[in-house]
C-alpha cells in the first residue's frame, strides 16, 4: 500500500488541482488558496501565488494571504470537508491518522493557583518548610532573580501541599497552567492541574516574539535560557506550531534533555518548513545532561546542522 502521505497528495491534487510547490522531503505542500485566490478574487483558474501551505505530515494547513482574516487556517480535516467531494471524506477518514482526527471538547472550570501558594518573598525564612523548598532551588541553581522573576512560590497545605509552585500566564496575562514539583521524597515529582496543556503555550506573555525563542522540555530548564517555552513534554502542539508561525521572527532553537533527541528531531522536522525553513536550530545535549545541569552553559559542540530528516 501507498504511504498514506502520498494518498493524502492525491486526494488535495484531485480537489485543488497542480500544486504551485511541494516539498516532499518535508512533506510540505501548497496551492492557489481557495478563499482568496477564488471566493474573493474571483478568479476562475486561481492566481498563481500557491499561498495555501499544507503539511500533510502534520495535518495542518494555512493561507498566508487570509489566513488571520478569514480563518483559513486549522486542521487538514476541515479543509477536506469544505471542499472536498463525499468520495474525498471518506477516504481521508481512512486513511487519517487517530491522533489527528477530532476530538469532543472538555470542558474545564477556570484555573487557580493551589492553596495556600505563597511567594518565596512573602514566606518565612526561619520555618523548617520553607528552608527546605528554598534550599531545593538553590541545589538546582536557581537564583533569587529566577524565583522572583517566575513568581515562583510554594504551598504547605491543600492537593498540592510540599510542592514548589511555578505560574504560568497567557498573553492576557491570566493564570494558564501551573507546574508543582515537590521537593520531597513524592512518589510523583510532579503533580500538575487538570488543564489542556495542547490548548496553552507556557507563559505566552514572557515571550517575545522578536528574539531568538528556545523550546525546551520542563519548566526548570526554561529559567536556564532566555526567552523560553516548556513544552511540557516532548512534543509541539498545533496551537504552537501554528503560533510560532505565524509570530516568530527571529530563530528557534530546540533544546531537549539529552535523552530525548529522537523527540528533537521530530520537532525540528514538524517546524522546519515554509517561512521557518531555515531558521530552526537543534541541540543535541549529552545523553545524561539537561539544561539544568548545565546552568544554560550549552559547549559549542552541541549545535547540530541538520539539512534533511
Amino acid at each position: 500500500m501507498e504511504h498514506d502521505g502520498t494518498l493524502v497528495v492525491e486526494i488535495l491534487e484531485g480537489i485543488f488541482g497542480n500544486p504551485h510547490a511541494h516539498y516532499d522531503n518535508r512533506f510540505q505542500i501548497s496551492f492557489d488558496c481557495p478563499v482568496c485566490s477564488y471566493d474573493l478574487k474571483g478568479l476562475d483558474k486561481g492566481d498563481g501565488k500557491g499561498n495555501l501551505e499544507i503539511n500533510y505530515s502534520q495535518h495542518v494547513y494555512k493561507c498566508w494571504s487570509c489566513g488571520e482574516t478569514h480563518g483559513t487556517h486549522g486542521h487538514l480535516g476541515r479543509l477536506i470537508e469544505k471542499y472536498g467531494t463525499k468520495k474525498d471524506k471518506e477516504f481521508y477518514e481512512l486513511i487519517r491518522p487517530d491522533e489527528f482526527k477530532p476530538k469532543e471538547d472538555k470542558k474545564f472550570e477556570k484555573l487557580k493557583l493551589p492553596q495556600g501558594y505563597t511567594k518565596f518573598k512573602d514566606g518565612n525564612p526561619i520555618h523548617i518548610p520553607f528552608r527546605e523548598a528554598y534550599n531545593y532551588l538553590k541545589k538546582r541553581g536557581i537564583t533569587d532573580e529566577i524565583i522572583e522573576r517566575y513568581d515562583i512560590g510554594y504551598t504547605l497545605e491543600g492537593d498540592f501541599q510540599f510542592r514548589i509552585i511555578v505560574p504560568s500566564y497567557d498573553i492576557k496575562g491570566d493564570l494558564n497552567y501551573f507546574v508543582a514539583r515537590s521537593w520531597v521524597n513524592e512518589k510523583y515529582k510532579y503533580k500538575n492541574p487538570t488543564a489542556p496543556k495542547e490548548l496553552l503555550i507556557f507563559n505566552e506573555s514572557r515571550i517575545n516574539w522578536g528574539k531568538d525563542i528556545w523550546l525546551v522540555e520542563g519548566v526548570f530548564d526554561g529559567f536556564f535560557v532566555p526567552n523560553s517555552i516548556p513544552l511540557l513534554g516532548k512534543f509541539v502542539s498545533d496551537l504552537l506550531w501554528e503560533t510560532l508561525y505565524d509570530k516568530a521572527q527571529a530563530r528557534i532553537i530546540i533544546c531537549l534533555d539529552g535523552d530525548a533527541w529522537e523527540d528533537a528531531k521530530k520537532i525540528y522536522a514538524k517546524l522546519s518548513g515554509g517561512r521557518l525553513y531555515g531558521k530552526i536550530d537543534i541541540v543535541k545535549l549529552p545523553l545524561d545532561k539537561d539544561l539544568g545541569d548545565l546552568k544554560g552553559v550549552i559547549p559549542e559542540n552541541c549545535f547540530v546542522k541538520l539539512e534533511r530528516i
